[in-house]
């Protein structure tokens, strides 16, 4: 499967390729159905309207665990960035994350014709001595049916069982019989998640994603990668597999 980086449209300054914005709102061009992202609410993430569904899916969304507001944002290519720090003064065990501060990369990933696919670059840093830097990046899909998949020896095993050592699942819309709503995938890049867990409720699973230890020091930069994409149901093993093997196997960040 050949992937192509997206269309690079003729477009104003204020509306950089593949993105259009509306002041904090924002809208993927790439795609025919509607796909946005409001800065505002990160904990919706990159929201996708499902066929037939009440409500839409919510891809990459970041929770902070706590108020916080946008301290800066800007376009910069494909990529979209916000840095959020947490607002007013918590009291408690809250105290202790009152000084971080977190900058989202959501970026605009090359996929394949019919498939479109996004990154979540996330970053950490504190002015304290010490302080809680453990977030959570979910998203939330309509369909129940999961595959686990392991990335082992620069491909993916995929299994109906949950397992640990999974770094990505795939998750099919309407069911495994449904070639209408077609399928999203979600996968961490592996060395860079704690842990990936999934739940279901009244038809809709969210995937979650622990990122960053509680304990992060002054001076210290973590950051974290996460993929989603969605593409039809159809051979949805082998694109969904390509992307995150090819996801897996690229380099690591800067992390100091």
């Amino acid at each position: 499967m050949t992937f192509s980086p997206p269309a690079q449209p003729t477009s104003p300054a204020a509306n950089l390729p593949g993105w259009r914005a509306t002041g904090r709102r924002l809208a993927d061009t790439r795609s025919a159905i509607p796909v946005s992202l409001d800065l505002d609410q990160p904990r919706q993430g990159i929201c996708i309207e499902a066929s037939g569904a009440a409500a839409p899916d919510g891809l990459l969304a970041l929770d902070l665990r706590s108020e916080y507001r946008l301290a800066d944002h800007w376009l910069r290519g494909d990529d979209v960035t916000a840095v959020y720090e947490l607002a007013g003064k918590p009291a408690g065990e809250l105290a202790a994350a009152h000084h971080l501060r977190t900058t989202a990369m959501w970026r605009l990933h090359p996929a394949a014709s019919g498939t479109s696919a996004w990154q979540l670059i996330v970053s950490s840093q504190t002015s304290q001595l010490q302080c809680d830097a453990s977030l959570v990046v979910s998203s939330e899909i309509a369909g129940t049916d999961i595959l686990w998949g392991i990335c082992l020896d620069g491909g993916v095993h995929w299994q109906l069982d949950p397992s640990p050592k999974a770094n990505c699942l795939l998750l099919r819309r309407g069911g495994s019989s449904s070639a209408d709503g077609g399928s999203v995938l979600v996968a961490a890049h592996p060395g860079e998640c704690r842990r990936v867990s999934a739940r279901q409720e009244c038809g809709r699973t969210t995937v979650e994603c622990s990122l960053f230890s509680p304990a992060l020091e002054k001076g210290v930069l973590l950051r974290s990668r996460m993929l989603a994409a969605i593409g039809p149901a159809t051979d949805d093993t082998e694109w969904a597999g390509q992307l995150a093997a090819a996801f897996a196997a690229s380099p690591p960040m800067l992390t100091t």
